[in-house]
């Protein structure tokens, strides 16, 4: 690859003693002095002159500063990234891994600060905050034990008359330079995932969190590097979706693994394909979960109801669709909503809140017109609905096929049940639109789970669970317009690592 001359590498604002002073989550934190977010190019703190003002959801009052990043400043990260592909490949295994867990242990010991930082700006429970930073220890720490699980495999290519006289095997190496763009809901844990795997594959990577979320990936990048990962190996880039682009289309860069919308994973792939670039996208739902009549409706109404309303909805793989038996549809729908209606709604820094913000007002707006657009073609409204711009968890029996609830991605805290005749109607009805992430299932019986989990179409089916289920250190990843590409430690270091044969000629 011919790449073009690499721009001057600037000054770093912050001495190298003094990243993590500089990226300290308590700096991000509410009611912290003001101080304008940084970037981090190539390991270096980086004030920029362009930046940006965001409120915090948690309260539409809070303001914070963050500087974003322009062509050149993606450019330097990258060509920073480009250089560090050999130090990073060449790190053994055991360094990699130790990185991980050098970063798992000082996040645990940050887990409540931690925290106050992502319900700043997303605007989610303060207990839902705390959940995700412990995912996001768990991850890095499965992450690290998968470092040394990717191994090579003997070829057999004596089996083949052309192989007589000649052993071979196969042996993984990381892809190179990844582009890595973040969603908003859980900002902190998917920049672990993506960033985990880079460094278990032993690939540089360049972040761009949410241009509404960028404060704890950016805390993430200072526990990155006095972890002792290379610094050059790591740049966070705030900015919009200009900034995405550049990343995703700039010559060194050999991945893009996307969380998003499936609108702007579309564009992403079609511009790293047109650059023959390997992509892993995580893109969005309208998940289903089927309740057979013969299920526990305690359990399947609770986890339902949890599946629906847990981080304010904001969740791919959040509790949309309920296709329940007619036997027992209206049943489990009133247990649903009075589920629902016992979470407590208030302020997310309240530890006894149970649903927090949605991460705007815009978005406020477009559930209230979901909500009537589902009640007033014939849906009921058991409890919920929008007040004074809160979206209180809200179920809806019986909307009609056509609306919006029922066709598109709600993304906040609401769910819909739908009663069915036969099993074949649930199928039919769970796979009827374009996407396919995560499935779930309730019954007493093996063969209509075992029906199910072969008819329902997604990348996972939880059987006696909801939809909204995910263990992070599982294979993770969607069908149809729902993505393709695997994430989970082990099947996104592979997912960043190329497989090379080797063969010996005795």
């Amino acid at each position: 690859m011919t790449l073009s001359a690499e721009p001057a590498v600037r000054k770093p604002d912050t001495p190298a003693s003094d990243r993590r002073g500089a990226l300290d989550p308590r700096r991000f934190t509410a009611g912290a002095p003001a101080t304008v977010a940084p970037l981090v190019i190539g390991g270096q703190v980086r004030d920029h002159t362009a930046t940006v003002s965001l409120v915090s959801p948690a309260d539409r009052q809070d303001r914070f500063t963050v500087a974003v990043a322009d062509a050149e400043l993606v450019a330097e990260a990258a060509a920073h990234a480009h250089t560090a592909r050999g130090i990073c490949a060449a790190l053994d295994r055991h360094t990699r891994a130790g990185v991980l867990d050098t970063m798992a242990q000082a996040i645990a010991a940050d887990r409540d600060v931690l925290a106050q930082v992502i319900t700043r700006e997303v605007g989610k429970a303060l207990k839902d905050a705390s959940g995700e930073v412990d995912r996001a220890v768990a991850t890095l720490r499965a992450a690290a034990d998968a470092t040394a699980g990717l191994v090579g495999r003997e070829i057999p290519v004596d089996a083949v008359p052309s192989g007589r006289g000649r052993r071979a095997y196969t042996r993984w190496e990381p892809v190179g330079v990844v582009t890595a763009i973040c969603g908003f809901n859980f900002p902190f844990l998917l920049a672990v995932h993506k960033l985990s795997a880079a460094i278990g594959a032993g690939c540089p990577i360049l972040l761009k969190p949410s241009d509404a979320t960028p404060l704890s990936t950016l805390a993430l990048a200072g526990y990155t590097l006095t972890a002792g990962w290379p610094p050059a190996a790591i740049s966070v880039l705030n900015g919009d979706a200009e900034v995405g682009k550049l990343m995703v289309e700039h010559p060194v860069v050999r991945l893009v693994s996307f969380t998003g919308s499936t609108t702007v994973g579309g564009k992403i792939a079609a511009a790293a394909g047109a650059q023959l670039k390997r992509t892993v996208l995580e893109l969005g739902s309208n998940t289903a979960t089927v309740v057979a009549a013969d299920a526990d409706l305690d359990h399947a109404a609770a986890r339902c109801a949890h599946g629906a309303m847990a981080s304010s909805g904001q969740s791919c793989i959040s509790v949309q669709r309920v296709f329940a038996d007619r036997a027992i549809a209206a049943d489990l729908a009133d247990r649903i909503a009075a589920a629902a209606a016992a979470l407590t709604v208030g302020d997310p820094y309240d530890p006894a809140t149970d649903v927090g913000t949605v991460i705007s007002e815009h978005a406020a707006g477009r559930l209230a017109a979901m909500i009537a657009d589902a009640t007033t073609g014939g849906g009921t409204l058991l409890t919920g609905g929008v007040r004074d711009g809160v979206v209180h968890p809200t179920v809806i029996y019986n909307p009609s096929p056509e609306a919006d609830i029922s066709r598109h991605e709600a993304f906040g805290p609401v769910v819909a049940i739908y009663p069915f005749d036969t099993l074949d109607d649930a199928v039919a009805a769970a796979n009827s639109l374009e996407f396919g992430l995560m499935t779930g299932l309730f019954t007493s019986s093996l063969t209509t789970a075992t029906y199910l989990v072969d008819a329902l179409e997604a990348g996972g089916v939880h059987v006696n669970d909801c939809s909204n289920y995910r263990a992070d250190n599982m294979p993770y990843g969607g069908i149809k317009g729902s993505g393709y590409g695997k994430e989970g430690p082990e099947s996104a270091i592979r997912e960043m690592s190329v497989e090379k044969v080797v063969t010996w000629h005795r």
